[in-house]
């Protein structure tokens, strides 16, 4: 049986720290979300990430000890 597992690329996590950092210089109470809101969010958007990458890893984990002799049980 072929099993085909897309990776997620999270490398982007240096855009996130560059919007926090460009949020981070807005003046308090800027429009559109304020800013205490918009870095909560981003802070969210991080933790989510990570708790994602750990998912993966333990996925992509079983799914190698499950495929380590070519077949799946």
């Amino acid at each position: 049986m072929f099993v085909y597992v897309a990776m997620m690329d999270f490398s982007g996590d240096h855009e996130i720290e560059h919007f926090r950092r460009s949020l981070a210089m807005l003046p308090a109470g800027a429009d559109a979300l304020k800013r205490e809101e918009a870095m909560l969010l981003l802070g969210r958007l991080r933790d989510a990430t990570a708790r994602l990458r750990r998912v993966e890893a333990g996925l992509q984990e079983l799914l190698d000890s499950e495929l380590g002799d070519g077949t799946v049980r």
